[in-house]
This record gives C-alpha cells, structure tokens and sequence, in this order.
C-alpha cells in the first residue's frame, strides 16, 4: 500500500491512478498522516442490461411499444401549440362555494 504526501501526489497524480486501477490502494497523507484514500472505481457491465427487470417479472413488452408516438402527443410532449384544427376542450364549470 502505497502512503505518499500530498506534494508528492500533486507531481505524480498519473502514476497513483495507475496504481489504484491495478485494485492498489493509495492512503493519501497531509504531514504523514492518512486523510484520504485513492481506490478504484467498479467496471461498469459490458453487456447491455435486459430491457423488463428479471425474466419472470410479469408481462411481456408488445410490439407496439415500439411505435411511434401519435403526433399530437409528440406535439404536446415538446411544447407546441395545438392545431386551430383540432376540437377544443370545453372549459372546466365553475363550482359555487356554498354559503357560511
């Protein structure tokens, strides 16, 4: 295990990374004592993960879920205006407070 100084870190940052990505731990000190340690990080997974959690987690994805979106939902997804062409919803009624 390697206890180097934090100057001595500074000027050879490239070689503790190294170090520590070979599964090296690296104690890095301040006036010899431990403040921090220098460990690799996990790997991520090469292959890709399965779309749907485990194999018997339920139901299975259609084929539809593939499609594209309609446009109006894709219009409304991205902000836009709805077509003049397209039905208006009525306004919501007004409901009266009742009395004290």
């Amino acid at each position: 295990m390697h206890q180097p100084n934090i100057h001595e870190v500074r000027e050879n940052l490239a070689e503790y990374l190294d170090a520590a990505a070979r599964g090296e731990e690296v104690l890095i000190c301040r006036r010899n004592q431990p403040v921090a340690r220098l460990v690799a990080i996990a790997r991520p997974p090469r292959e890709p993960r399965p779309i749907g959690g485990a194999p018997d987690a339920g139901a299975p994805i259609p084929a539809s879920f593939w499609d594209p979106l309609p446009q109006d939902l894709v219009d409304a997804l991205s902000g836009k205006e709805p077509d003049a062409a397209a039905p208006k919803q009525r306004p919501k009624a007004k409901t009266r407070r009742p009395a004290r």
